[in-house]
C-alpha cells in the first residue's frame, strides 16, 4: 500500500504516502491520535493489534490530519486495503488515497471506513458507499442487561432461577492482574467447554492468547467471576476515551453451570453501570452465524457501521 518505516524512536506517525509499522509501545501516541472518534473496535490500539497484526503487518499514516489504516488480513484479500479515519477535508483526502492506488494498478476503493467520516462527505454524490454488514460494530446499551427490571422477561427468570438454585459456594467478581504469568496461565489454562461464546473464542485461539499474554501493553482490563473461589467466567475489554462506553475483546464462561452465561451478562452489567459505562460495543460478528444470533439475542441498541468507498463512475452517453 505505501511505504513502511520502522519510526518507533521518533514522537509522531509517517505522513502518507509513508507507513510507519504499529507496536505494542506506539500505544499511548496512537490512543491521543483517536481519543476524539467514536469508540470503535476497529480503530482502538487493541483492535488493530490484536486482530489486524497477525504478521506484524499493521501499518498507519496521516494525511490532511486524518488517519489513514493499512487493513491487511493474510489469505483474505477481500477485507484488506487502506481506509480513512477523521473528519477533516474528507473529500480531498479520499480522491488523493484513489490516486495513490491507482497509480500502483490497485482497485481505487477504501474499505472499512467509519460512518461518522462519510457523514462529513461534502460531494457525496461523488462516491458509492457500500455498507460492510459483517463489520458493523454492535453497540449494547448496559441498562438492557441491568437492573432486572429492565432485561427480557426469559432472562430475568433465568438470573432469578441461577440465584435460587446456586449452591457452589460465594460469588465473587473483580479483575485479576494480567501482569503476572500465574494470573494469565490461569484464564488460558482452564478447560472451558467449546459452547457458546467459548466455541467462537477457540475460532481465533491465536487472538484470544495474545490478548491475554498483552493485556498490560495493550490497556486492557478485565473481571473475573469465581464462585466458591473457582474461575467461572472472565471477560477483557477495552476502556477508550469516552468513558461512557467500553469495548469488549473476549470472554469464557463455564457452561457446565446452568444459566451461569446470563448471570454473568447480567453481574458484568451491573459493574458497568456502578462506574457510569452506558454502553457496550460489542465489535463485529464477521459474517459468523454463531456469532450474529448470539449478538442479537442479547438486543444491540445501535450499530457503528462501516462502509466500502469507491469511486463513482460516470456513464457514458
Amino acid at each position: 500500500m505505501g511505504k513502511v518505516s520502522d519510526d518507533t524512536q521518533t514522537s509522531d506517525f509517517k505522513t502518507f504516502p509513508e507507513f510507519s509499522k504499529l507496536t505494542l509501545s506506539d500505544r499511548e501516541r496512537y490512543e491521543e491520535l483517536v481519543k476524539d472518534y467514536p469508540p470503535l473496535a476497529d480503530i482502538s490500539f487493541s483492535g488493530l493489534m490484536v486482530w489486524w497484526n497477525i504478521l506484524n503487518t499493521c501499518a498507519i499514516s496521516q494525511l490532511n490530519n486524518n488517519l489513514v489504516i493499512s487493513y491487511w488480513f493474510p489469505g483474505n484479500e477481500s477485507v484488506s486495503g487502506l481506509s480513512l479515519v477523521g473528519t477533516n477535508q474528507v473529500d480531498e483526502s479520499i480522491c488523493l488515497l484513489f490516486d495513490h492506488l491507482r497509480e500502483r494498478g490497485m482497485p481505487e476503493e477504501l474499505v472499512h471506513v467509519p460512518e461518522f467520516v462519510i457523514s462529513q462527505l461534502e460531494y457525496p454524490e461523488m462516491y458509492v458507499c457500500t455498507e460492510e454488514r459483517n463489520f458493523d460494530e454492535y453497540v449494547f446499551e448496559v441498562a438492557r442487561s441491568y437492573p432486572l427490571t429492565q432485561m427480557f422477561s426469559y432472562r430475568r427468570h433465568r438470573i432469578r432461577s441461577f440465584l435460587a438454585r446456586s449452591d457452589e459456594g460465594d460469588m465473587e467478581l473483580r479483575p485479576i492482574d494480567l501482569s503476572q504469568q500465574k494470573n494469565r496461565q490461569l484464564l488460558l489454562d482452564y478447560d472451558w467447554p467449546q459452547k457458546g461464546v467459548n466455541r467462537i473464542a477457540s475460532m481465533f485461539d491465536e487472538s484470544w492468547e495474545y490478548t491475554i499474554r498483552h493485556a498490560t501493553e495493550l490497556g486492557l482490563d478485565n473481571l473475573c467471576l469465581f464462585i466458591g473461589g473457582k474461575l467461572r467466567a472472565y471477560c477483557i475489554f477495552h476502556r477508550p476515551a469516552d468513558k461512557r462506553y467500553i469495548i469488549f475483546k473476549h470472554a469464557k464462561i463455564d457452561y457446565g453451570i446452568p444459566r451461569l452465561f446470563d448471570y454473568f451478562v447480567y453481574t458484568v452489567a451491573r459493574r458497568f453501570s456502578e462506574q457510569g459505562v452506558a454502553y457496550v460495543n460489542l465489535d463485529s460478528d464477521l459474517g459468523l452465524q454463531s456469532l450474529r444470533m448470539i449478538f442479537i439475542t442479547l438486543g444491540p441498541s445501535n450499530y457503528f457501521r462501516k462502509y466500502t468507498v469507491r469511486p463513482r463512475k460516470n456513464k457514458k452517453v
